[in-house]
């Protein structure tokens, strides 16, 4: 699907970036690093609250988590 490959790969570049790991946003947002990866990865989406706590972690607008 489409949308989960721009969802993931938004994560991807936006951590990056900021030269995070994955365990690093994983324990930031509160989620295991084999959760994070998921999402990543596309197999799923995180929940609203922790949709939102990416959004402070990683410096992106919701409106662009949103439309990914």
């Amino acid at each position: 699907m489409k949308t989960k490959h721009l969802f993931s790969v938004l994560l991807i570049k936006s951590r990056q970036s900021k030269k995070l790991t994955q365990n690093q946003v994983a324990r930031a947002v509160g989620v295991s690093q084999s959760a994070y990866n998921y999402w990543e990865s596309g197999k799923h989406y995180p929940n609203a609250k922790k949709l939102f706590d990416l959004t402070k972690v990683l410096s992106i607008p919701i409106e662009e988590m949103l439309t990914a």
